[in-house]
């Protein structure tokens, strides 16, 4: 645990690029391209990470928009994302409303540092790859800065990226945000789900999410669980789960939209309103109840 990154190559060709428990990045290698699936928070260079990986050119694909998923990409001069995405990627964010997430991530230590004693009297879930790190040496919140990005191509539904020996394939899952992708490697059984899988709680309650969509995105997708052997996430400490994992979430979305979940009022980690319902390997956060 020598630096903010964790690194693992979980399968041949797919490395785990993760700055636990806040976000996963995942290389994946082709003969000749290598996928970058998101490039994390900035707060420390991906790049200096992934060239150590490979020798290969780069193409960064965000699974969409948000901050915490494009804070490395400036440093790349091959970026895609999907067409719905453009615009906001092209604008960047408000550093002002996302330098608070500093903060966040120096309670998350400090809360972890109490975890980690009873992990190891009794449990040892924790791995390298699973534990957080303290902020880097010289980091300034003030100084971190996301730049806007300018893709170099839009995705749409079906396009195939061919890393060479290994293809993904987009599918467009809206919901989340309208731009949201997972992409699918059929020929080896993973898919990489970006925002529209956790292993936490699901966000579907943000003011560019739509709760519906996500429903039938998820029911869209569930079909290919059988041809999946793992389904790869972009946060929480179990960033990998098993294809089945596509069937729960799908059934969970249709129980809300049934009304058969039990709710109840929280507050997401930015502190905006929401509420849980709970499911045996996930969460699924919607919109407070209007009334």
């Amino acid at each position: 645990m020598d630096g903010w990154y964790a690194v693992r190559e979980h399968q041949p060709g797919v490395w785990l690029v993760g700055e636990p428990p806040h976000v996963n990045s995942f290389l994946v290698v082709g003969r000749e391209l290598a996928v970058l699936i998101d490039t994390g928070l900035g707060f420390v260079p991906i790049r200096d990470v992934i060239d150590g990986l490979t020798e290969l050119p780069v193409l960064v694909v965000n699974t969409h928009y948000h901050w915490d998923h494009v804070g490395g990409n400036a440093a790349f001069s091959e970026i895609a994302i999907h067409e719905r995405g453009e615009d906001r990627l092209r604008r960047g964010p408000d550093m002002e409303e996302i330098r608070p997430y500093a903060d966040r991530a120096r309670r998350v230590l400090e809360r972890y540092g109490g975890f980690r004693a009873l992990d190891e009297e009794l449990f040892w879930f924790a791995t390298d790859e699973t534990t957080p790190r303290p902020l880097p040496d010289g980091f300034d919140p003030e100084r971190w800065t996301i730049a806007p990005t300018v893709p170099s191509r839009l995705l749409r539904e079906g396009d195939m990226l061919d890393l060479g020996g290994r293809e993904l394939r987009v599918i467009h899952t809206p919901g989340h945000t309208p731009d949201s992708i997972c992409l699918f490697d059929e020929r080896n059984g993973l898919l990489f789900g970006g925002d529209t899988y956790n292993t936490g709680p699901i966000y579907a309650h943000l003011p560019d999410s739509d709760l519906d969509a996500f429903a039938s995105s998820t029911a869209r997708v569930a079909p290919l669980a059988d041809g999946v052997r793992f389904v790869y996430v972009a946060h929480f400490a179990r960033y990998v789960e098993t294809g089945g994992f596509l069937r729960e979430v799908a059934e969970g979305f249709r129980a809300a939209a049934d009304g058969a979940v039990r709710w109840e009022d929280t507050r997401d980690e930015s502190g905006r309103p929401a509420r849980l319902a709970r499911f045996a390997r996930f969460g699924l956060l919607a919109p407070p109840d209007p009334a």
